[in-house]
């Protein structure tokens, strides 16, 4: 694969400071984001870093995105303005309810894929590795993100061993379903695992390595951005993103 792959998509390009391409929404077809094109220790260019430390690594022979906790834990009291001023960026400056939303916000990283501007039904897939974390380690699909700064994601929690669905709307995460038991999901570290999220109207299930780990019915229909989620000081690698829209 070669840079961002597309197969009967329409992806428009803008060359922007922020968001080196942006502006593409979901015809039909499937999203293949392909990293080998990316800079190592740079911000990736085919996602957009909005809430804590975004970089590519190497990872034996393939670059992979990281989300570094390290710098999250080690600025805690820092982080609000620069999101403030992320947010701005991202979403104009007359997004205040976004800006009103940051203190909560802070707490979960997260970058969108440029190129989705609305996925509502489909397929989003990809693999993480867990790496380290003294707070959480946490990763995880977002979703459903909308201009205010509300978001859904569905993730996978090393440290409980679970696999969740979580909201974050006005500025509150609340957790909506929670996958069953633990020994089903207690991980090999350090191993790359399958994330995957499908969404068929209000029919929402979530798989961990090919098994079925929830399912939930939302009271409305997903509609909004999509991209990588995580938890205050958790590092994880993540890679092999890909979207099908149904």
């Amino acid at each position: 694969m070669n840079r961002l792959s597309r197969r009967d998509l329409m992806i428009a390009a803008a060359g922007c400071a922020v968001a080196p391409f942006s502006a593409a929404l979901l015809s039909a077809g499937e999203l293949i984001v392909d990293l080998s094109n990316e800079r190592v220790g740079q911000p990736p260019t085919t996602f957009q870093p909005i809430v804590g430390t975004w970089r590519i690594v190497q990872d034996g022979p393939d670059k992979v995105i990281m989300v570094d906790g390290q710098p999250w834990k080690a600025n805690q009291n820092n982080r609000t303005a620069l999101l403030a001023e992320r947010a701005r960026s991202f979403y104009n400056a007359s997004q205040e309810d976004f800006i009103d939303n940051v203190k909560q916000f802070a707490y979960y990283p997260i970058a969108t894929l440029n190129g989705v501007d609305n996925f509502s039904n489909g397929t989003i897939s990809l693999k993480f590795k867990t790496v380290a974390g003294d707070l959480d380690r946490c990763s995880g699909i977002l979703f459903n993100v909308k201009p205010n700064g509300d978001w859904l994601s569905t993730r996978y929690n090393d440290t409980e061993y679970n696999i969740t669905l979580w909201t974050f709307h006005d500025g509150v995460r609340k957790m909506v379903r929670r996958g069953p038991g633990r020994e089903p999901w207690h991980l090999a570290r350090d191993q790359w695992h399958d994330l995957k999220m499908t969404v068929a109207g209000t029919n929402f299930k979530t798989y961990i390595d090919g098994q079925l780990a929830l399912e939930y019915t939302p009271p409305e229909p997903v509609s909004g951005k999509i991209g990588l989620w995580s938890k205050t000081d958790s590092t994880s690698y993540f890679k092999d993103y890909v979207v099908e829209p149904a």
